[in-house]
């Protein structure tokens, strides 16, 4: 249940649904396994999954959903092999060549018929909800999924007025400055890894892992107008992430300080055990949110975002 990558997007108006509101809205929606001719599927699923029905679970006001993605896999060259035999047997028994739209509509019919046998993969998406900070924060580095889950869920509520999570300062030229200057807000720390990008239309990228990032051999890069996109960072002994040039956080790992927190409870049940995991994630992610955000100069104005 750990959080290992964020999407943050903030709400410019309050969440003012509870818990159970929200459960109930989100009912009217619930994941569904695809049908013969389902491409795809998406719903809601209780973020316990065996443990539990609520499809929201809700500790110290934050309220963690859960949806569940399923696609079909048709591999494209499985599909284009029937394809072409197809193609081929219609060239030799009518003797004429195939045209594209015709083609086209083979193809449709190939992936139709195909369907049904089909396999399946699943995929689960954990989003929580701060209303008292006015986030939400989707587990994942991908803005398409972060966007899908938001879309489900605006969808359920009817009304989701957000934005991406976002500054004052340019991303880009606020962590160049940090490389640049060694002068990193407190609390932070540079980690040993960055990708730096040239002007557009110079086009050179460099990427760094496991290197001290104050070395003189860095700093030269700087020096050619090449920017930080991404960024490893540590902050206060807590966690580990690397930021890129969205604000997006990737490969986020909380430190064993905060996990050993985890450890020494000891819950009775699935649902506690992921109580306790939810209380102390949401705590520790708000405090790093509100840092950051400060760290880039506060939020931005909603109407230049």
């Amino acid at each position: 249940m750990w959080f290992k990558n964020l999407r943050v997007y903030r709400l410019t108006k309050p969440f003012e649904l509870s818990a159970e509101q929200l459960d109930e809205a989100l009912d009217s929606k619930p994941f569904q396994p695809c049908g013969k001719q389902d491409l795809a599927s998406f719903g809601w699923v209780p973020p316990l999954g065996r443990h539990g029905k609520m499809l929201v679970h809700s500790t110290n006001g934050y309220m963690m959903i859960c949806a569940k993605r399923q696609e079909k896999i048709l591999p494209g060259a499985v599909v284009n092999e029937q394809l072409e035999e197809k193609l081929l047997a219609i060239s030799q028994q009518e003797g004429r060549n195939i045209s594209r739209a015709e083609k086209q509509q083979i193809k449709e019919e190939l992936i139709f018929s195909l369907l049904p046998r089909a396999l399946t993969r699943s995929q689960l998406q954990f989003a929580y909800i701060a209303p008292q900070e006015n986030w939400i924060v989707v587990n994942t580095g991908s803005a398409k999924r972060a966007e899908e889950l938001l879309g489900a869920l605006r969808d359920a509520v009817g009304s989701l007025p957000v934005i991406p999570f976002a500054t004052r300062q340019i991303p880009t030229q606020t962590m160049t400055h940090w490389l640049n200057s060694g002068e990193i807000p407190q609390g932070f720390v540079l980690g040993g890894e960055c990708e730096l990008e040239a002007p557009k239309d110079d086009g050179r990228v460099i990427r760094c892992k496991k290197q001290d990032l104050t070395a003189e051999e860095m700093l030269n890069h700087l020096k050619t107008q090449m920017l930080v996109r991404k960024l490893a960072i540590t902050w206060e002994d807590a966690i580990e992430c690397v930021l890129d040039q969205d604000l997006a956080v990737k490969r986020l790992k909380f430190t064993e300080r905060i996990l050993d927190q985890a450890g020494e409870k000891q819950p009775d049940t699935a649902a506690e055990a992921f109580d306790v995991d939810f209380a102390i994630m949401t705590m520790e992610l708000s405090r790093f949110l509100a840092a950051l955000q400060e760290a880039f100069g506060g939020p931005a104005d909603a109407k230049t975002v």
